[in-house]
C-alpha cells in the first residue's frame, strides 16, 4: 500500500515567492468541439490558490489528448487557456516556447509580470513519454520547487511524472493526496459484497485489472461497448457494434474462468438499420445491421439489483453512449441503484474522464463517496501496484 512520506503542508516553509512547477492534469473531456466538464480544473484550485496567497510564482505543465510526440495545433493547450482563466480567477500567460530549448531568464521575465504561466502541451515532446533525462532536467531547471497535482498519470513513467522530482524538492498536491487517501479505503475490500463496474470501450487498456478485480471482487459488470467484445467472444451476434477483434479470445477466456463472477447485458439498447428508430432487444436477436448503443432495461434492472446489496462499489467506465440521449439512460439507471443503497458501512468510488463526465451531468457527484479524476491510475492504485509518480516523490 503507498504511503506518501510527504504532505502537502510540508511546503508551508518552502513556496513563499518561488517558482513553483505543477504537474497537472488539464486533458479535459470534449464533445463536439467544446469543454464537456470541468472537475479536473476545479478540483486543482485549492492548491493554485494556496500557492498564490504565498506569493509563489506558478509554472502549470499539463498534457491534452494524445499528440504522439508531434505538435498538433488542435491539441494545443491555448485552446482552452480561456477557460482555464476562468475558473482561476486570474490572468494567464501562455507560453508556447519549445521546452527543449528555453531559458530560465525568460521565464523569469515572463514571471515579473504574471503570476501563473501555462506551458504548451507536453506531450509535444517525445521525450516526455520516453522519460528523457536531459529533457527533464531542463524543464526542472525552470523553477524552484515541483508539486504533483496530477494523480491521474501518475502511473507513467513520463518525465514531468518521473524526472522532475530527481532536481528538484518534490511534495503532492492537494488533490494527489486527498485521492490517495479516499483509495486507501478500497484496497481494504471485503470480498463478500463488493462490485467493480467496468464500461467504455476498450478491454486492452484494462486488462490486467479487470483480471485483477474478477479475483478481488465479488461481483464484475461489464458495460459500454466493453460488452460488445464478451458478447461476441460468446458468439452472440452484435450487429455493427464496436468491438475489439484482438481481444474476442481473452474475454472468451475470462468468460469460461469467471462465468459466476461476470455479468454482462442480456439486453440492449439498439439503433436499427434506418439508424432513425431505437429499440431494445434481448441479445440473442441482434440484427446484422443494428447497432448498440445502451444495456436494455432487463440488464439495468439486474445490475440495480447487485449494486443496491454492495458494500463497495468501484466504477470505471460509463455503461453506454452517455453523450447522446436517449442513451444515457442505462448508466443513469445504474447511478440511481448508487443512490438507494442504504447499506451503513456503504463506500462508492467513480473514477476516470467518462465517467466524470457522465455523472457530472446527471447531476450525480453527491451519491458516491469519492470521485476520482484519475482513470487508469486510480485502478493501478486500487490494485495495490505501485505508482510511478507517487514513488518518485518519497525518494
Amino acid at each position: 500500500m503507498i504511503t506518501l512520506k510527504k504532505k502537502f503542508t510540508d511546503i508551508t516553509n518552502f513556496v513563499f515567492k518561488k517558482k513553483v512547477i505543477v504537474r497537472v492534469d488539464l486533458n479535459l473531456p470534449f464533445f463536439e468541439d467544446k469543454v464537456s466538464d470541468y472537475t479536473r480544473l476545479e478540483k486543482i484550485i485549492p492548491t493554485i490558490d494556496f500557492l498564490l496567497k504565498n506569493n509563489s510564482k506558478i509554472i502549470l505543465i499539463s498534457h491534452f489528448g494524445r499528440p504522439n510526440g508531434e505538435k498538433k495545433k488542435e491539441l494545443s493547450l491555448e485552446l482552452i487557456k480561456d477557460e482555464i482563466q476562468k475558473f482561476l480567477k486570474k490572468e494567464i500567460y501562455f507560453c508556447a516556447d519549445n521546452l527543449k530549448i528555453i531559458k530560465r531568464d525568460k521565464i523569469n521575465k515572463i514571471l515579473e509580470r504574471n503570476d501563473i504561466i501555462l506551458l504548451e502541451n507536453i506531450r509535444f515532446y517525445p521525450e516526455e513519454e520516453s522519460n528523457d533525462d536531459v529533457f527533464a532536467k531542463k524543464i526542472a531547471s525552470l523553477g524552484d520547487i515541483y508539486i504533483n497535482e496530477c494523480f491521474s498519470v501518475s502511473h507513467r513513467e513520463h518525465a514531468s511524472i518521473v524526472g522532475i522530482p530527481k532536481y528538484l524538492p518534490a511534495f503532492p498536491g492537494m488533490l494527489l493526496e486527498n485521492e490517495i487517501s479516499n483509495l486507501k479505503n478500497l484496497i481494504t475490500v471485503n470480498n463478500t459484497s463488493s462490485i467493480a463496474i467496468f464500461g467504455g470501450a476498450k478491454i486492452s487498456s484494462k486488462l490486467e485489472i479487470i483480471e485483477f478485480y474478477l479475483n478481488k471482487f465479488q461481483r464484475v459488470i461489464v458495460g459500454g461497448a466493453m460488452a460488445n467484445t464478451f458478447l461476441k467472444a460468446q458468439g452472440i451476434e452484435i450487429g455493427n457494434s464496436m468491438y475489439e477483434k484482438t481481444m474476442l479470445k481473452t474475454a472468451s477466456s475470462f468468460i469460461e474462468n469467471y462465468a459466476d463472477k461476470i455479468l454482462l447485458p442480456e439486453d440492449v439498447i439498439v439503433l436499427t438499420k434506418d439508424q432513425k428508430k431505437t429499440e431494445a432487444k434481448p441479445t440473442g436477436v441482434i440484427d446484422k445491421n443494428d447497432k448498440i448503443f445502451d444495456i436494455g432495461p432487463k440488464t439495468r434492472l439486474k445490475f440495480f439489483n447487485h449494486i443496491i446489496n454492495s458494500n463497495k462499489l468501484l466504477w470505471n467506465g460509463p455503461l453506454g453512449f452517455f453523450e447522446k440521449k436517449p442513451f444515457d439512460e442505462g448508466t443513469n439507471f445504474v447511478v440511481k441503484a448508487v443512490k438507494n443503497n442504504k447499506n451503513k458501512n456503504f463506500f462508492s468510488v467513480a473514477g476516470g474522464g467518462d465517467t466524470i463526465s457522465a455523472l457530472k451531468q446527471m447531476n450525480a457527484f453527491q451519491f458516491f463517496s469519492f470521485i476520482s479524476t484519475g482513470g487508469g491510475a486510480f485502478l493501478e492504485f486500487i490494485r495495490g501496484q505501485g505508482l510511478p509518480g507517487l514513488d518518485s516523490l518519497n525518494e
